[in-house]
């Protein structure tokens, strides 16, 4: 599969999960790494468009209200997971230059200690 594409979809998704955490737990991390995720959905979106970006955004979405609703240890569970698996994605199948550098800087600041 087209490695933009994974990308486009992955982002959407991380966009939506962040998204529906930060609704929940209002907290200045969660509303930077929404901000971020977004930032990163549109960089990809220079490249391809998806008719599964929506529902991929809005699924995440309520998953991350239901993982928000679950407390901090299952976020913190979550979106480790998820940080960890993007990253793998990103060093397994991209330059690691310029704006996609940068992406890797911001998803390694999203992991929750």
């Amino acid at each position: 599969m087209d490695k933009y594409f994974l990308a486009l979809l992955g982002e959407a998704g991380a966009t939506g999960l962040a998204k529906g955490i930060y609704i929940i737990r209002k907290e200045e991390r969660f509303r930077i790494a929404y901000e971020n995720e977004l930032s990163h959905w549109e960089y990809f979106k220079k490249f391809k468009r998806s008719l599964l970006e929506k529902p991929v955004y809005y699924t995440l979405f309520v998953v991350g209200i239901l993982v928000g609703i679950m407390g901090m240890a299952v976020i913190r569970r979550v979106v480790n997971k998820v940080e960890s698996q993007a990253l793998d994605f990103y060093y397994k199948n991209f330059d690691i230059s310029g704006e996609i550098a940068k992406i890797v800087e911001d998803e390694k600041h999203h992991f929750i200690k």
